[in-house]
């Protein structure tokens, strides 16, 4: 049970606890704003509260420095920020109890869900940290295949079982339901060690068993990760995850609300459509790992974004097949597929420029730019919306890939400055 000296436990460790992460974006971010569609609630409205959500992810980079400065090395360098986080997530869930009309309670809604995502957003910065430390290079694609595919599994089935009891049993018995299963995973990780002889519990016997990193000041570590982040290879990642981001928040916003709106699916069939395809995609990301390792992520990338463009703008191209059921529900389950897939490139990119030192707050900036992405993005829709068509909605998501594949067709790996 030590995750230093097993590459499986590794990949079963870091999928689950992403799987955990899963579980608030399920309910919250994919079935939460089709169930608000389907009550009236405007585009607007929508993609705000889908815009304020993500912010917390944002600003994770915060936490980046903190994690890197402050540790607790007998238990593991990021196993303690691990446990809190995961511990915070699961009691911010059981407060979602105390709404009881969504609709009406949007403001309460608001700030829950993103408190909620807050701790989420602080237990992904101490996980990926974690797989930087502990997973060799020539398994990150594999452990980020596993990580896309458990965080896949865990928004698809808590999208497909959030959109049925939002309608029958309420919000709060569906939030309890969350928490629940993000205990369980919260105490199973009590379990695990990062290396053979460090404590499980704070009160535990052990002690840190690998090279201790350099205690330096924060100071240090922000003159560190400038060192790094400003080169051009940076700057093209940092571009590619802004961009990607910009892609998933309008589509996040769009998709669902077209869906009940434009399409006439109710909350429960959106949510089991991108269940069903979500859990299709997570073993397409699971698959595409030992490719990203033999050709390379630049050219998988590539690969991945150029079919999202090529769907995206046959959407747009297509209004006059919209009245054909079939064919929107595959549309739609296409777009729902691909997310996972292009995710764990994309990530795969971030991580393979990281610096050991400074892992955990350089990676935690790259998908803040990603995070950022995503709030605009949601936010971009929700203006759009009120002045274009669904076409022309669907034509500007187009164009927003065509700009995410041109700025990945940049990146050049170099080796790392730190």
């Amino acid at each position: 049970m030590y995750l230093s000296q097993s590459s499986s436990l590794r990949y079963c460790a870091c999928g689950l606890l992403y799987f955990a992460q899963g579980i608030p974006k399920g309910l919250l971010n994919i079935a939460m704003p089709a169930w608000l569609a389907s009550q009236g609630m405007s585009a607007s409205a929508i993609a705000s509260y889908l815009a304020i959500i993500v912010l917390p992810w944002v600003f994770k980079l915060t936490t980046g420095p903190l994690m890197d400065r402050f540790q607790f090395p007998a238990m593991g360098l990021r196993r303690p920020w691990i446990l809190a986080a995961q511990l915070g997530m699961t009691l911010a869930m059981c407060a979602l109890v105390i709404i009881d009309d969504p609709v009406q309670q949007i403001t309460l809604l608001t700030v829950l869900a993103a408190t909620v995502q807050a701790f989420a957003a602080t237990q992904d910065v101490a996980v990926d940290g974690m797989a930087i430390d502990l997973v060799p290079e020539h398994e990150q694609g594999r452990v980020n295949a596993f990580m896309s595919f458990g965080k896949a599994i865990g928004w698809a089935s808590a999208a497909a079982v959030s959109g049925i009891m939002l309608t029958s049993v309420g919000l709060g018995a569906t939030a309890l339901l969350g928490a629940a299963v993000c205990s369980i995973i919260f105490f199973g990780f009590f379990c695990i060690t990062e290396r053979k002889g460090e404590k499980r519990l704070p009160w535990s016997v052990g002690e840190h068993t690998g090279s201790l990193p350099e205690k330096t000041s924060i100071f240090s570590l922000v003159t560190s990760l400038n060192r790094v982040l400003w080169s051009r290879m940076s700057l093209t990642v940092f571009l590619i995850l802004f961009f990607h981001g910009l892609v998933n928040g309008y589509g996040d916003a769009l998709m669902p609300i077209a869906a009940v709106r434009l399409f006439g699916l109710s909350t429960a069939e959106w949510s089991n459509l991108v269940a069903t395809m979500g859990l299709l995609g997570a073993f397409v990301a699971l698959a595409l790992g030992p490719f990203i390792d033999k050709f390379g992520v630049k050219k998988m990338s590539v690969i991945t974004t150029a079919v999202v463009f090529a769907h995206a703008l046959i959407l747009a191209q297509t209004e006059h097949l919209w009245r054909e059921e079939t064919y929107v529900l595959v549309m739609l389950a296409i777009w729902v597929l691909l997310d996972p897939v292009a995710m764990v490139c994309v990530i795969s990119i971030a991580m393979s420029i990281c610096a050991k030192r400074v892992s955990a707050t350089q990676f935690a900036v790259y998908m803040s730019a990603a995070n950022l992405g995503i709030s605009l993005g949601s936010k971009l829709f929700g203006t759009v919306s009120e002045r274009w068509s669904y076409s022309e909605s669907y034509l500007l998501l187009a164009i927003l890939v065509f700009f995410t594949l041109g700025i990945i067709a940049l990146f050049s790996k170099r080796p790392n400055i730190v």
